[in-house]
């Protein structure tokens, strides 16, 4: 039940999957409180509730980068250090091919420890000749930013320590498919290519779905969580008392559960396969992620809003589309830190020049395929819709992909790269009630879609 949240808040392990999910948190953000701009009442957001801004005190944390020794697999050799302040390590095989893969890992939590994560096709890149290199970035919380930074940084480290690649591959995970994406749009020839697997990609996007994710959690149970988002203690007591008893458990909801459950279908990408089997997944974890991310607030709980966000419910239901938008309550983002500083909580650019590759689960309820929508978006309005590919999997849970779908996304990205092969991928802004077809390996004995071909 999400009575849970309440109980498990000390001790929620925030790797959702080997590299780390998404929530907010900057502790090097400025602490001027927000104000609040007004929203047009006119057009298609006539009636809606006014919204407000709330003013977030980042809390400063004491960063430190934990020893980055490792061992290097047979027939490769390991290099590692510190560079400024953040931990790196590469591994070499013995007969390089020349090329080289940075990755950037995904949510780390708000905690100090600075560490290092293993490309999760580690295996299969030092087997194939390919040197990877990776980060601990400076900062963990939600800081796409810092990870673009530091991953960058690692690209000088390898040239002096092993030598200048042929070719530079960027892949990012979770939280670093945003990092992925902040890359591609700051450093725009800085990579000759990237893959990006359940990449939250825009900050803006997935900060404002957690937001969402808390708002219609307080409507649909008949409380407003958003005037609680800077305590901890009354948003636990809430979920507690209040928002566990109104909506029910996953797995039996309420009427007023399974119509937050219709919302939140609807925010998050669309009907799709397996959405139900991540909801289950997630229901109580990410709950949990907004108490949590009260506890440590940073630039990220500042910057999310809904004050522009249209939800929808299926027809039907005791609560209509209108109504919801009409009442629903509304949060504006703070300006100040959708600047410069922060490139991950601006709108994307979508100016990428590189070839980019997505792969993305179609029941991930943590960093949901909403963020390939948006992000598809932003590219085709920038006039590079021809440089990214997405793909969908059928399959619940987050960064839940077989070696096969991995291996089978890096080897089409490098022949993209080298060959100008473009992939094969799909349209995930269109009807994605059997998305996935094409490159799930193999399917579920349970897929609604049957047997793979």
């Amino acid at each position: 039940m999400i009575a849970a949240a309440a109980t498990a808040v000390a001790t929620i392990a925030f790797g959702a999957c080997s590299s780390g999910g998404s929530t907010p948190a900057n502790p090097a953000a400025p602490t001027a409180a927000a104000t609040t701009p007004s929203v047009a009442a006119s057009g298609d957001q006539g009636g809606w509730a006014t919204p407000k801004a709330l003013a977030v005190t980042p809390v400063s944390v004491q960063f430190k980068t934990v020893d980055p020794k490792f061992e290097a697999l047979p027939g490769a050799r390991a290099l590692f250090g510190i560079h400024g302040d953040a931990g790196y390590q590469i591994e070499v095989p013995d007969h390089w091919n020349g090329d080289v893969v940075y990755f950037a890992h995904g949510f780390r939590g708000n905690g100090p420890d600075l560490t290092i994560s293993t490309p999760p096709l580690r295996d299969y890149l030092i087997q194939q000749g390919y040197a990877w290199a990776a980060s601990s970035y400076s900062q963990n919380g939600y800081n796409p930013g810092a990870g673009a930074r530091d991953t960058y940084a690692l690209r000088d480290i390898f040239a002096q320590q092993v030598g200048a690649p042929k070719r530079g591959y960027l892949y990012g995970q979770s939280m670093g498919g945003n990092v992925v994406t902040v890359s591609l749009e700051t450093y725009p020839t800085a990579y000759d290519g990237a893959l990006s697997e359940c990449g939250s990609l825009s900050g803006q996007g997935i900060v404002d779905y957690f937001l969402s994710w808390g708002a219609l959690g307080g409507y649909f149970s008949g409380t407003d969580l958003t005037i609680e988002t800077t305590d901890a203690g009354k948003l636990a007591a809430s979920l507690l008392n209040v928002v566990g008893p109104a909506l029910g458990s996953a797995n039996r909801m309420t009427e007023r559960g399974a119509e937050f459950a219709s919302a939140v279908q609807h925010l998050s990408g669309g009907p799709r396969p397996y959405f139900r089997e991540g909801l289950a997944a997630n229901y109580l974890f990410n709950f949990v992620l907004l108490v949590n991310a009260v506890a440590v607030p940073g630039a990220a709980n500042a910057v999310a809003q809904n004050a522009d966000t249209r939800y929808a419910v299926n027809d039907g239901l005791a609560v209509s589309s209108d109504q919801l938008n009409r009442e629903i309550p509304r949060v504006q983002a703070n300006p100040l830190y959708q600047d410069a500083r922060y490139p991950e909580f601006g709108a994307p650019t979508g100016k990428i020049q590189r070839p980019l590759l997505t792969l993305h689960g179609t029941g991930d309820l943590f960093v949901p395929i909403s963020m390939e929508q948006t992000y598809r978006r932003a590219v085709d309005a920038a006039g590079a819709g021809d440089l990214l590919v997405q793909r969908a999997m059928r399959r619940a849970g987050h960064c839940a992909f077989t070696e096969e779908e991995r291996e089978r996304g890096f080897d089409d990205l490098v022949r993209w790269v080298t060959q100008g092969q473009k992939p094969a991928g799909e349209d995930l802004l269109g009807d994605l009630s059997d998305a996935g077809r094409a490159f799930t390996i193999p399917f579920g004995a349970d897929d609604p879609g049957g047997l793979s071909p």
